[in-house]
């Protein structure tokens, strides 16, 4: 069976074997004709070769160009010069009217169809594969050519049709060629099929002006892309995008948007779980480890607190729930303000705590700052800040300086 398979011309952004005349390899890899003065020249010829694969002949088939689309009054005609000679070159003149004019023995360059950039190499097996090119332009444009793909063998679409078309070489020959010309226009339809898992991969699908596949990705999850993201943090936040919808409404979910849309490390607390009623025999500190019951514990009780609107009905499997009704469904999200360095980073936050919270929860956003507020704010090293060198305020009054506030601050809603 005869061998197939290709390989690239341009090899890590160097053209190997090209021999380049007033055509420049850009910053990026790409072939494009030489800028001089501000403005193109306006023909630029390369000679590339001699490719083979060994000794051996190979059967050439076809050659590809990757290029961006020509501009208006930009051309490219490629030549190709298939040899069964290793150490023989084709003739080239570079500045000639015409580069590929000459012959070896009763062989010449085979011109292809100008801005053809797929097509057949029409030759018997040999040993090696010549190309040529022009490149042409008005001076205000370039054509910019990626890649170049060689491809040997006849892995064509006859192998999906019986084995009667292949019997006779002739036929084979023919019918080769001609599904060759509906290959070259469904290839890159089938190219497209076979990228398509690299579309729905936030790490490889293709970013650009909006909407761009990144972007639509992104619809479908229903993900918000913060433009404050670099390209490199939307890929990474979307891959988490899925696991992160399962920990929405949960403290360690908050922590994560608020630190993905705000850049926030926030410290989250719930009252409720912290708080605990005042009782004789354990050490007790009203309004800070113990708090006063805001209800009774058994609703109204006739003859004691069963008072007209200041007593509630309670079910004997509810006793007790009212006394954490002040703190129940409440949580304080404390976030340092030496991170809060980005114009509308609070309000971003906020945005955040309103879309994330669950629907019937109340958050107290509470802004940590340089200071010590004894009740609210004074655990060393956590929420308060002691300044290697403090200021000194003569006749300051206390109220002034020093904040003392009570904890119910940080259950209060926004």
């Amino acid at each position: 069976m005869t061998q197939t398979g290709y390989f690239h011309l341009n090899l890590a952004n160097n053209w190997p074997l090209f021999e380049l005349h007033d055509i420049d390899i850009s910053p990026v890899g790409d072939l494009v004709l030489h800028q001089a003065g501000g403005a193109f020249v306006e023909r630029g010829t390369f000679r590339a070769g001699p490719f083979h694969l060994d000794s051996s002949k190979t059967p050439w088939f076809r050659l590809r160009v990757f290029a961006e689309t020509l501009p208006a009054n930009v051309h490219v005609q490629l030549f190709t010069f298939p040899l069964d000679d290793l150490t023989t070159s084709p003739p080239f003149s570079a500045n000639a009217n015409e580069p590929f004019a000459g012959q070896v023995g009763n062989l010449s360059w085979v011109a292809q169809p100008r801005d053809e950039m797929d097509v057949l190499i029409e030759t018997d097996e040999t040993q090696s594969l010549w190309i040529g090119g022009i490149l042409r332009s008005d001076g205000t444009a370039t054509p910019t050519l990626h890649q170049m793909r060689v491809d040997y063998g006849r892995d064509t679409y006859l192998k999906y049709l019986p084995e009667i078309y292949s019997e006779d070489d002739h036929s084979r020959d023919f019918l080769e060629r001609f599904l060759s010309l509906e290959e070259s226009v469904l290839g890159q339809l089938e190219e497209t099929i076979f990228n398509l898992p690299r579309l729905f991969d936030p790490e490889t699908s293709p970013e650009g002006s909006y909407p761009s596949w990144l972007n639509w990705l992104a619809d479908w999850l229903a993900w918000d892309v913060n433009e404050n993201w670099t390209t490199q943090q939307a890929r990474r936040y979307l891959a988490q995008a899925f696991e992160l919808y399962g920990k929405r409404g949960t403290i360690e979910g908050l922590r994560k948007y608020l630190k993905i849309y705000v850049g926030v490390e926030a410290r989250i607390e719930e009252p409720s779980l912290i708080d605990t009623l005042w009782s004789l025999g354990h050490v007790s500190t009203l309004g800070y480890t113990t708090m006063l019951a805001p209800a009774h514990l058994g609703g109204a009780v006739l003859g004691a607190t069963a008072t007209l609107d200041q007593s509630n009905l309670v079910r004997g499997e509810d006793s007790g729930l009212a006394l954490f009704e002040d703190v129940a469904h409440r949580f304080c999200v404390q976030i340092y303000c030496g991170e809060l360095t980005r114009p509308g980073a609070l309000a971003d936050a906020r945005a955040v705590l309103d879309r994330e919270k669950p629907a019937h929860t109340v958050y107290h956003l509470c802004v940590i700052e340089p200071r010590m507020r004894v009740g609210s704010q004074a655990r060393l090293g956590i929420d308060s800040i002691v300044g290697q060198e403090p200021v000194a305020q003569i006749g300051v009054p206390l109220d002034t300086a020093t904040m003392l506030e009570h904890a119910e601050e940080c259950r209060k809603e926004v």
